[in-house]
């Protein structure tokens, strides 16, 4: 499947995967072929990408770490916890217990999948979907630091709340496109100790947890926000919180920008090492990120397109790839499978954008087919 940005989405696609909003609700089913009034329908919806269905790879398996309606069930959760505060001023956080715990569960079941697929999500959900994917992507990261499972379900607890603290921010701040005045970007900042105000009051939480939502925006060189902690004196629950949600918000799709690809996040996110974020953690993580996802269309030295098939952790940068088109842009029919990690004359030079993809005649009359 490929993700795609609405404004190239055209009849006759097929939706490769649920779109849903976050209380749950079903926007727009898999397998549906999209019209003119499909189209119109997600737009208006403010939903920045979904995944379409590409008969050139049809028979190929994206992994996932957590179920889908693992996901709902926590989004969910974590709205109708948020909804309660709104309403009476007290975070209920019991109920997200024991879905925590499920999703913790599924996440050691799959500790060896590489993180490849996205959620997608409308431009309104940013913040549940947001948190839900932090804190999957923080248990992965401590299960690479022997974290036990009591560990797991603490951090995933204060993972998924840690932007808690964004329920005091006005609306409009949040959903704002273009820069913030000094005084809007103070309000944004204000999130992280009004979200420490919120969870360290409830028994359910514990005080490592709580600090979470204090401190995901300390850096690891003491330049961050709101007590500019260096270092170890961050704890280390945040500083993990921190790689993930740096990840999560590189790749998300916001109203001023479309979501980097998983490479040019990972290129970024190796810059901040031991500036931002703690470099032992980040190269934890690293090992788990798909440079280049199953999915990807690349382009080898060859001049050939292919697809990328597999990608096996510590060798992300050496998938196994399949040859869709020749160097000449015509469509090859069961095209070979090459392991860049076997054939090391052959490197990927460049990662097809939108704009290119469906510039490639073969590849967009595959879509609409």
């Amino acid at each position: 499947m490929q993700r795609v940005s609405l404004s190239v989405l055209r009849p006759g696609m097929k939706v490769a995967a649920n779109v849903r909003g976050a209380d749950g609700r079903l926007l727009v089913r898999s397998g549906t072929v999209l019209s003119d009034t499909n189209i119109k329908k997600l737009t208006m919806l403010d939903i920045g990408s979904i995944y379409i269905k590409n008969p050139l790879f049809a028979a190929i398996d994206v992994p996932e770490l957590v179920r889908e309606d693992t996901r709902i069930r926590l989004i969910q959760a974590l709205q109708t916890a948020f909804a309660g505060y709104q309403k009476t001023g007290e975070l209920d956080a019991i109920p997200l217990r024991g879905i925590v715990n499920a999703m913790v569960e599924e996440v050691i079941g799959n500790r060896d999948a590489m993180i490849h697929t996205y959620d997608l999500r409308t431009y309104q959900d940013y913040v549940y979907a947001h948190s839900v994917n932090v804190a999957i992507i923080a248990v992965l990261i401590a299960l690479n630091l022997d974290y036990n499972e009591a560990k797991l379900d603490d951090l995933a607890l204060g993972a998924l709340l840690h932007d808690v603290g964004m329920l005091t921010v006005p609306g409009g701040i949040l959903m704002k496109v273009g820069n913030l005045t000094p005084a809007e970007s103070a309000a944004v900042q204000e999130h992280a100790r009004q979200g420490f105000e919120i969870v360290r009051k409830r028994r359910e939480i514990s005080t490592p947890a709580a600090h979470v939502a204090f401190q995901h925006h300390e850096r690891f060189d003491g330049t961050g926000y709101p007590r500019r902690l260096k270092g170890d004196a961050i704890h280390e629950y945040a500083r993990i919180v921190a790689v993930a949600d740096i990840f999560d918000a590189l790749i998300a799709d916001r109203p001023y920008r479309k979501g980097l690809l998983p490479h040019e996040a990972y290129e970024i996110i190796m810059t901040l090492a031991d500036r931002y974020v703690d470099k032992k953690i980040l190269d934890l993580f690293l090992t788990n990120v798909a440079i280049y996802p199953v999915g990807t269309v690349v382009q080898l030295s060859g001049g050939q397109t292919a697809v990328v098939t597999q990608v096996r952790p510590g060798l992300q940068a050496r998938p196994v790839v399949k040859i869709i088109l020749d160097p000449g842009g015509t469509l090859v029919k069961n095209g070979p499978e090459i392991d860049l990690a076997r054939q090391l004359t052959t490197f990927i030079t460049k990662v097809y954008s939108e704009r290119e993809l469906f510039s490639l005649r073969a590849f967009s009359a595959s879509l609409t087919g």
